[in-house]
């Protein structure tokens, strides 16, 4: 796949469109697992999960805004997540010999940017963001099925792509909460997951899992106080958070999808997992 002409869907140019991948096609290659005979991520679709060495793409963005998502967070997100199976998360090193954190409730520790200047809060939230509204747009079907469409309300849809193109000038609205968590667990799992709706939050609420990092987004006016005050991007700490909770909740439901779909062609892959690493996937 090489490039096509036509509207750019974040800036709107007509331009040179490249071959654009949902998720970053550096997170496929962490999620490959080099020692085993097919090396190729899990891939879950179409009520199945089997491994494919095929990718969420299409033709989506001009470079112009290729080199924008790269710039914003991606690059830097790659350079801190485990480069391969087993190796450990250097951020949960960090968050250890931090100021001590604030503390919002049992299961939820707060980390303010000034006690971890280790860590770029900017461009995490820029991530998170490019990500979510990515899941907007429609992708070409792999392997039969495609990520979960998010549809967001106009207003919400037009503030986050302005802020995607000029974070510097334009402002997040206060109901766009956006909250940057890490990865509470030693094993982390080698797996990118699309964004999903929260089924559990009673207003409108998503998120997605990146090597180590979860990503959650709501929006609108239900949002509870205590959610608004702990945004990664809204509050005056720019909080970075250890959700045990939303990790519990985020593994439950990984562990869930695994045990729902069709996955009697990974039966070999488990097999191999064990005798090479004593373990399997997913667990914490």
């Amino acid at each position: 796949m090489g490039v096509r002409h036509g509207r750019c869907e974040l800036c709107h140019a007509t331009a040179d469109l490249c071959d654009s991948h949902f998720l970053p096609k550096a997170a496929y290659k962490r999620a490959r697992a080099t020692e085993l005979k097919n090396p190729n991520p899990v891939v879950l679709s179409d009520g199945k999960a089997k491994q494919s060495s095929l990718q969420v793409r299409d033709y989506k963005f001009c470079r112009v805004c290729e080199k924008r998502f790269n710039d914003g967070g991606e690059r830097w997100i790659l350079d801190h997540i485990p480069e391969n199976y087993g190796d450990g998360f250097k951020l949960q090193d960090t968050l250890l010999n931090a100021v001590s954190p604030v503390s919002s409730g049992r299961d939820d520790l707060l980390y303010p940017q000034t006690s971890i200047p280790e860590v770029d809060m900017e461009k995490l939230v820029y991530f998170a963001l490019s990500i979510f509204w990515r899941a907007t747009r429609h992708w070409r079907p792999v392997e039969g099925g495609s990520p979960e469409r998010l549809y967001l309300s106009g207003r919400h849809e037009s503030a986050i792509r302005a802020f995607l193109l000029e974070p510097e000038k334009r402002k997040l609205p206060k109901d766009v909460v956006v909250t940057v968590a890490v990865w509470p667990y030693n094993k982390v799992y080698p797996l990118a997951t699309p964004p999903r709706t929260d089924a559990e939050a009673e207003y409108r609420a998503y998120w997605f899992y990146y090597h180590g990092f979860i990503f959650a987004l709501a929006l609108g006016r239900k949002i509870p106080a205590l959610a608004r005050r702990c945004c990664s991007y809204h509050s005056p700490e720019k909080f970075l958070a250890v959700n045990r909770g939303l990790a519990r909740q985020v593994k439950n439901t990984i562990a869930e999808d695994f045990k729902r779909l069709d996955s009697s062609s990974l039966k070999s892959m488990f097999r191999e997992i064990r005798t090479k690493r004593g373990t399997h996937l997913p667990q914490s």
